[in-house]
């Protein structure tokens, strides 16, 4: 079925309108990919209204043709299309990002029609294509498969394992497609990580290579009309685009990879400006003003919605415990990864420390290794968009002495390369130190393909890893520092956005020991209102119960300890496991001994941390002592995309579930108590 049939001169018009539809989602959004929307949006148009046959009014037709975007940050290029060819209304992508709007940051076919397969972890998209056109080999299916590929994409080896298995195959009914625009996150292609010669690596590979324009919609249209006749091999368009192309202040700009227009709402001058460049003459005819802040207010009202629907649901108290919500109890935000990055630029003044960039390197800070000291460049390494290669190249290092340094977000340096880092590094016990940057629900809008909720536990239990969670930008910059002057592997879990500031620089910090946290009483600043003090110096002042805590969650305890004081009279102590192997194991023991009630808070699937608490617990303690313990943190889902304080509030991770859950528990075990009296 086939149900679109645009002339030339027709499609050049729609993917105008879809560029058009694009900046706006952006701007409503105020976060995503600009670029390789833009450049990809001539290949979008052509392929879904043009070339292959599928039906929106059906989109699990099984006859229908595949498109697989294995490049999944061009999701809003892919929204906007499907909307064009009839899948929802395209109205709706300009609701892109939002909590709930099933225009998530990057693909999630669970929640959308027309999409083949969620994706955003790059280098994935073609090795399901491969299963695909096999598949449609094997039942004797007609059907044809299309991956899109980033050109950056092309430097994970799992890209290069699927190229050989589709020409090993035989795979005439799947055709790649490579938005070759030259520009990833840390710059050009060629400088961050050179993938050329591209066209003979594919030839070798034994694929059929085609060469096109992919902004010339007659070429483009003709060059998968080629394609489609290649007999006994799989095919390869190579298509050279100009990333941001329509929009003449993005157009080849690096900077506008990852952003949106950078004036934000419409009526400043980038979405303007950039509707005006799409459109040309046409732009008050297509998109006049008030059309363009009716979809703005669109996704305005829904943001609204959001918002009020899970205020709603928070749990009521006497009075307003939000962060700043209120004159008193004050608190800076920061980003912890920019602790990271001070302790980086003090840990790089050692010539044997060297580090590595993943192609994010100034997102997760670990530019400032070099960033003020430019000799330092020549112990730098990028190695692209290749977590393997980064961990074991790191480890070569660490072998002849060196102290390495790698990083990226934390769903990828924990999750892709985890048996490098189990057998290579952790089995050689080699002096490499892993930044897990963007941790957790942090990168909010990204979504749940790069929302690490996992990686406690998997770098826990591999021997000779060291593993530290620290809670805010003070005590990141701390934590670093103490693993760079340990032996072995270690892991640093740290956020992307800014969190609350509970530490001080005379706050006490030593590696595998716990922190003790008492909350005071009300203070003009949020810090001054707590005491805390290193477990071994701690004394029992026989609080009613213990909450267990790690990472930006630390924050979040602190606040439910001053609701349950203010609401209840209820006093509790606060273990900040900023070290979470080696653990401290003591100090947990004690709390359950003294307080007889943990709840443990962390901002990952349920249990990852808490069973590890758990565990240490029910086996350091005497039989028979009474105990309630429970755990509050994601229950078994994936995250989402939406702003982070968004997310903490629809997860019920907030200071406000925390302290309600706390106060049933000590309920519970004091009901426990007089039953067993």
């Amino acid at each position: 079925m086939h149900q679109f049939d645009y002339t030339p001169e027709e499609l050049m018009e729609k993917a105008a309108e879809m560029r058009a539809y694009n900046m706006i989602a952006l701007t409503a959004a105020g976060s995503g990919h600009t670029g390789g929307t833009l450049s990809v949006m001539d290949i979008a148009a052509v392929l879904y209204l043009k070339v292959i046959n599928h039906d929106p009014a059906n989109p699990g037709w099984d006859d229908r043709d595949r498109v697989i975007w294995s490049a999944g940050h061009k999701a809003p290029a892919l929204y906007v299309t499907l909307g064009m060819a009839g899948y929802f209304p395209v109205e709706e992508t300009v609701k892109l990002r939002k909590l709930g709007s099933r225009f998530e940051g990057h693909p999630n076919r669970l929640d959308l029609p027309g999409i083949e397969v969620s994706t955003g972890s790059m280098g994935q998209g073609l090795g399901v294509a491969v299963g695909s056109a096999l598949r449609a080999r094997l039942d004797s299916k007609n059907y044809r498969v299309y991956c899109i590929l980033g050109d950056g994409e092309h430097q994970e080896g799992s890209v290069w394992e699927a190229v050989m298995s589709a020409a090993h195959y035989q795979l005439d009914n799947l055709t790649g497609v490579v938005d070759l625009n030259g520009l990833q996150i840390d710059g050009t292609t060629d400088t961050v990580m050179s993938i050329a010669p591209l066209e003979e690596k594919y030839r070798a590979f034994g694929w059929e290579v085609f060469n096109v324009d992919g902004h010339d919609i007659k070429a483009l249209i003709s060059v998968f009309e080629k394609a489609r006749q290649v007999k006994g091999k799989p095919s390869v368009i190579i298509a050279r685009t100009i990333k941001g192309k329509g929009v003449s202040f993005a157009e080849n700009v690096v900077g506008y990879h990852g952003i949106p227009p950078k004036d934000g709402r419409y009526g400043n001058e980038s979405l303007e400006r950039a509707l005006a460049d799409i459109l040309g003459e046409k732009v008050n005819d297509k998109f006049p003003p008030e059309k363009v802040n009716h979809l703005l207010g669109i996704a305005e009202q829904y943001r609204a919605d959001v918002e009020s629907e899970l205020n709603n649901r928070l749990p009521a108290y006497g009075n307003d415990y939000w962060w700043n919500g209120s004159g008193i109890m004050r608190v800076e935000m920061d980003p912890t990864r920019m602790g990271f990055g001070r302790a980086l630029k003090e840990t790089g003044e050692d010539i044997d420390t060297i580090a590595f960039g993943a192609d994010i390197t100034s997102s997760i800070k670990m530019d400032e290794f070099f960033k003020t000291n430019p000799e330092r460049k020549q112990r730098f390494f990028n190695m692209g968009i290749a977590e393997q290669n980064m961990t074991t190249v790191a480890a070569g290092f660490a072998k002849e002495g060196k102290t390495s340094f790698i990083g990226s977000y934390g769903v990828f340096v924990s999750g892709r390369n985890w048996d490098q880092i189990r057998t290579t590094l952790c089995y050689n016990n080699l002096n490499v130190k892993i930044a897990g940057a963007h941790g957790g629900i942090s990168v909010g809008p990204d979504g749940a393909t790069h929302q690490a909720l996992e990686e406690i536990p998997l770098m826990y239990y591999l021997p000779n890893m060291k593993l530290v969670v620290p809670c805010d930008s003070i005590e990141t910059e701390k934590l670093t520092k103490l693993v760079s002057m340990i032996e072995g592997p270690a892991y640093i879990r740290f956020g992307r956005e800014a969190t609350p500031v509970v530490t001080r620089e005379d706050t006490p910090c030593e590696f595998g020991m716990a922190n003790i946290i008492r909350f005071r009483g009300i203070r003009d600043n949020f810090d001054g209102a707590f005491d805390t003090v290193l477990s071994a110096d701690y004394a029992d002042e026989g609080e009613h119960l213990s909450i267990v805590s790690c990472g930006p969650m630390v924050a979040e305890a602190m606040r439910a300890a001053w609701i349950l004081k203010q609401e209840y009279g209820i006093e509790t102590r606060i273990l900040n496991i900023h070290t979470v192997k080696p653990l401290d194991v003591q100090s947990l023991v004690r709390a359950a001994d003294e307080t007889g009630v943990i709840l443990t808070v962390e901002e990952q699937q349920t249990g990852g941390f808490g069973n590890i608490i758990a565990g240490a617990v029910t086996r350091g303690r005497a039989v028979g002592k009474p105990l309630a313990l429970d755990m509050l943190g994601i229950n078994d889902t994936f995250g989402a995309s939406g702003a982070p304080w968004e997310l903490m509030k629809k997860f019920g991770l907030s200071a406000e579930y925390i302290a309600g859950m706390a106060k049933d528990l000590l309920d519970k075990y004091r009901s426990s108590l007089i039953k067993t009296e």
